[in-house]
């Protein structure tokens, strides 16, 4: 399977009565998701066949700022992307096993430990922002199934 793995562009801070599911994307996040559809257009990449968004407002904006355009499948809300024990994204995983290609769009901490325990690798700068990874895994899930194919970063598309 090839795994596309998004965490959410930046986001604002929570104002004092807004839930955390709730913040949207601050001006930055949202050039930082056009510019990575800007990238993938001239990367000629194909879009994964499936898309998972966590329902919090960030992961959703990030997805349709950079997912527009492209030929792109309907974003389908995967609740156990939102605040995702190890157990949920394997589950998530396990649910779409059947698919050539799957793009998750999410959060930390949880997808930094998902690359490492698909790939056996930290990424070197963590999973910011706006960061996008590609990983060729093998299906079912497990430690070790994949390698890392592409890192790209919002400091690579400035």
């Amino acid at each position: 399977m090839e795994l596309w793995l998004l965490r959410h562009a930046r986001a604002r801070a929570a104002a004092q009565d807004e839930h955390d599911r709730d913040r949207p994307l601050t001006d930055s996040g949202r050039q930082t998701a056009g510019n990575l559809r800007e990238w993938i257009l001239e990367s000629g990449l194909s879009v994964p066949t499936r898309v998972r968004v966590s329902p919090a407002t960030r992961t959703r904006e990030t997805a349709k700022l950079v997912l527009d355009g492209l030929e792109a499948p309907e974003q389908v809300v995967e609740p156990a992307l939102w605040d995702a024990l190890e157990e949920d994204l394997i589950g998530v995983l396990q649910r779409n096993a059947d698919a050539d290609s799957l793009m998750l769009v999410g959060h930390n901490p949880g997808f930094e430990w998902l690359v490492q325990w698909l790939t056996n690798q930290r990424p070197r700068l963590g999973v910011q922002p706006g960061t996008l990874i590609i990983i060729d895994a093998e299906m079912p899930p497990a430690p070790g199934c994949g390698r890392i194919r592409q890192i790209t970063q919002p400091s690579d598309l400035a």
